[in-house]
């Protein structure tokens, strides 16, 4: 399995941005092909403090593109088989090939503590996230703490996953996505904006920003 850190790794494959806001730093963007062959997106929130309590997500908009993803459960509805809620109807090794949101940083079928808001119904497609949609700590009793770790530094907190079918360069899609959290001890707290992209450029796309980068140079 080869793992690619897109923020760190390739500055083209990840567009993020984050309005100014107490702790909230942005989003970043992990990249893993799959033991199946599948191209899987982590896609994390970052802070620059601790103590931190994740609430919910809102507002989700596709800017550009399609996000294209790749469900492994079985769930039905609305006439289409799959869904976003992590762990349901697949199993824990299918896990990691299935596109799924989480609150709790997790996607175990038990304990999870997500549930998605009314912006995943009325028509939506499970290959793309609801236009408007969300999701929340769907259990407030057991706090979904913003922990330290990852590439990026200061802390985080898995937000997305999302799989695409067998290698996807060239297929690019960027995404914004609003945030609450909270201090701990306190009841309310501060939100946050952003947004980031998945992909990677085709080859050809790459040479293509060279030559517009030698050419600027030229100029000057």
């Amino acid at each position: 399995m080869t793992t690619l850190s897109v923020a760190v790794c390739s500055s083209f494959a990840l567009i993020a941005s984050a309005a100014a806001s107490a702790g909230f730093t942005g989003y970043s963007v992990e990249r893993v092909m799959t033991a199946g062959g599948n191209t899987r997106y982590q896609v994390f929130a970052n802070f620059d403090q601790g103590n931190l309590i994740f609430l919910n997500c809102y507002s989700f908009v596709n800017v550009s593109g399609t996000m294209n993803a790749r469900h492994q459960d079985f769930f039905t509805a609305d006439g289409e088989v799959g869904t976003w809620m992590a762990g349901a109807s697949v199993s824990a090794a299918d896990r990691g090939e299935d596109s799924w949101v989480t609150a709790s940083g997790s996607a175990t079928s038990s304990g999870w503590g997500t549930a998605l808001d009314p912006g995943f119904a009325n028509g939506g497609t499970v290959g793309d996230i609801n236009a408007g949609a969300g999701w929340y700590d769907a259990t407030p009793g057991t706090p979904n703490n913003i922990l330290a770790g990852g590439s990026q530094g200061g802390y985080r907190i898995l937000l997305l996953q999302v799989v695409r079918t067998g290698d996807d360069t060239g297929q690019t899609s960027t995404h914004s996505l609003q945030l609450t959290f909270r201090g701990i001890g306190s009841s309310t707290g501060p939100s946050g904006n952003g947004s980031f992209t998945l992909g990677v450029p085709a080859p050809g796309a790459l040479t293509l920003l060279g030559s517009v980068g030698w050419l600027r140079g030229r100029k000057r």
